[in-house]
């Protein structure tokens, strides 16, 4: 990393859990039940949303907004208007392209809905978050399976860290729908669904000084790789380049990591590839959570487990299960069938600009 990279501004969009830093900061110290259905209450986003945000912006497209909004405020950004973004998801706005397509289907060209057709394009999300807060730097929109949120947390951290951007938001959303989880269930996916959004500001470290900022945490190292495997298939190799590549970048052994955040969300076999990985890596002893059980897996899952993660390093406690652990450097790890795999190295806010 050329510049330090921390994180000063969190926004959560999720079943349970709608808030700011601090607000995320008071749920990760009491971990309540998680919730049954891993559905997001929309009446908790009325404040957060305009007249006209929400009558043009679909349901994907206001967690986005929501979020980004959340985060600025936490880290007191009121000028955005040099921030990149970048925003990953699984599933994109695939309601609206539903509604889009039916509406076809039952009523030819005279049934299709205009308000819903720019909906249907992948990067809807991302665009609707930029014009709400007027971001003019670059946006990208990376459509990856289960490893979304962690994957934009970590291009962006590239992004400041090779002096490209000062500021940048990153995270992922994706919103739940019966038809895709009817589908997916008929394809035999075995994973805990939810849905839900997360953004976390991101800035170098001398740019943070420079306007008083108080991080939370700070992304040492980070990267992203692929290992072989079938499309949507498991893999067998258990040596992981992300995990090592990032941990170069932090100038951290594997034996200093303890503990990490996984993707583990009930893939039984990928479950199990991740944990081979980890081992593989880190040693027999690293401790292992996911947050999947208490949020089911969406994109905005894998940029909340970076927050978490921020929060573990200065607090010495992970979180499902709760434990105890050594504080500082920990890992957020995500891997997806067909190998793409992402690995960063989270480490508490730097000394004397902590919150």
């Amino acid at each position: 990393m050329l510049k330090r990279v921390v994180v000063t501004g969190v926004g959560v969009v999720a079943a349970g859990l709608v808030g700011g830093g601090q607000t995320l900061t008071r749920w990760l110290a009491q971990v309540p039940s998680p919730p049954s259905d891993h559905a997001v209450d929309d009446t908790l986003l009325a404040a957060l949303m305009d007249g006209v945000d929400a009558r043009r912006a679909s349901r994907v497209s206001r967690f986005t907004v929501a979020a980004t909004r959340l985060s600025l405020a936490d880290a007191g950004l009121d000028d955005a208007g040099a921030a990149g973004f970048v925003l990953g998801t699984e599933h994109g706005d695939l309601h609206s392209a539903i509604e889009f397509a039916e509406g076809f289907l039952r009523g030819g060209p005279s049934g299709v809905s205009a308000l819903a057709f720019p909906n249907t394009v992948m990067n809807t999300m991302a665009s609707a978050a930029t014009i709400a807060c007027a971001a003019h730097g670059p946006a990208l929109t990376l459509n990856v399976r289960t490893v979304g949120g962690e994957l934009a947390v970590a291009r962006a951290a590239h992004t400041i860290a090779s002096g490209r951007l000062d500021v940048a938001l990153a995270g992922g959303v994706d919103v739940r729908n019966p038809t895709v989880d009817a589908t997916l269930a008929e394809l035999g996916d075995a994973e805990m669904r939810g849905e839900g959004a997360t953004v976390l500001v991101l800035e170098s470290l001398d740019h943070a000084r420079a306007r008083g900022a108080s991080p939370c945490g700070e992304i040492l190292g980070a990267a992203w790789r692929g290992l072989p495997a079938r499309p949507n298939g498991v893999g067998h190799r258990a040596e992981s380049r992300a995990i090592a590549a990032a941990l170069a970048e932090a100038g951290l052994a594997g034996q200093a990591i303890t503990w990490a955040y996984s993707s583990s969300s009930g893939d039984g076999p990928r479950d199990a590839w991740e944990r081979a990985l980890l081992v593989r890596a880190l040693g027999s002893e690293i401790t292992v959570a996911s947050l999947a059980r208490r949020f089911g897996q969406h994109a905005g899952l894998g940029a909340l487990r970076v927050a978490a993660a921020a929060w573990s390093a200065g607090s010495g406690r992970l979180i499902d299960p709760p434990v105890d652990v050594a504080p500082g450097p920990g890992l957020v790890h995500g891997i997806a069938r067909g190998g793409t795999h992402v690995a960063l190295v989270v480490g508490p806010a730097p000394d004397g600009v902590a919150r």
